[in-house]
C-alpha cells in the first residue's frame, strides 16, 4: 500500500473513531448528578456525597406502628432528595419519629432537622395524587420529613416527589381513618 494511501486509510478510521465517541457520548444519558447539601448548625448527621445516580429506583419498607408501606423512590425527576431520604433512613433518622401532621389529604411523617438542606426538585409536571411520597419543603429547600398523599391534595406543586406507595394503600386509609390514633415510624428500611 502507498504511503498516501495509508495516510487517508489513517485518517479515515481517526474520524469513524472520533464520530462513534461522539454518538456514545450524546446517546447515553448523564448516569450521574452532582447534588449540593448545604450544612447547617441544627444537626448531628453529615450529608451525603454530593454525586449520586440517576437511574433506577429505591425499594424503601416503611414501618409504623400502625401497619407496613412500601414505597418505590424514583431518582430519575429527583435524584438528590432520593439520595438524600436513603441516606437518613440508613442512619437510622426516621426510626422511632412520629407523623405529626395528619389532614385528609396527606400523613407527613419524620422530626427533627438532619445538619443540612438541599434545593428541591421540581420537574414542573407535579400532581399530588392518591400514593404519592414527597418531601416537605422549606421553601425553596427541602426539609428530612416526608408526606404520603392518600386524599385528594389540591394544594400548588412545590414539594419534591420522590417517589409512590407501591403496596400499603389500605393501612394508609386506616390510619387517614382515625385521625385521633397517633401514628409512629418504627424504622425504615432501604432494598
Amino acid at each position: 500500500m502507498g504511503r498516501w494511501k495509508r495516510v487517508v486509510v489513517i485518517l479515515l478510521v481517526a474520524a469513524i473513531v472520533l464520530a462513534l465517541e461522539s454518538w456514545t457520548v450524546h446517546a447515553t444519558p448523564t448516569m450521574f448528578k452532582n447534588c449540593t447539601y448545604t450544612r447547617t448548625d441544627d444537626g448531628s448527621i453529615r450529608p451525603p456525597f454530593s454525586l449520586t445516580p440517576v437511574l433506577g429506583s429505591v425499594k424503601v419498607t416503611l414501618k409504623t406502628d400502625r401497619g407496613t408501606l412500601e414505597l418505590r423512590l424514583d431518582r430519575q425527576n429527583a435524584p438528590c432528595a432520593v439520595h438524600s431520604f436513603t441516606h437518613l433512613a440508613l442512619q437510622r433518622f426516621y426510626h422511632g419519629t412520629p407523623c405529626p401532621r395528619r389532614t385528609r389529604a396527606i400523613l407527613e411523617c419524620g422530626a427533627g432537622r438532619p445538619g443540612y438542606r438541599f434545593p428541591v426538585e421540581l420537574t414542573g409536571k407535579e400532581q399530588y395524587r392518591r400514593g404519592v411520597v414527597a418531601l416537605s419543603n422549606q421553601g425553596a429547600m427541602n426539609g428530612s420529613a416526608f408526606f404520603l398523599v392518600h386524599g385528594v391534595h389540591g394544594a400548588p406543586a412545590g414539594s419534591t416527589i420522590i417517589g409512590v406507595v407501591s403496596n400499603g394503600l389500605t393501612i394508609l386509609d386506616r390510619i387517614a381513618a382515625d385521625p385521633r390514633q397517633p401514628v409512629q415510624v418504627l424504622e425504615v428500611l432501604i432494598g
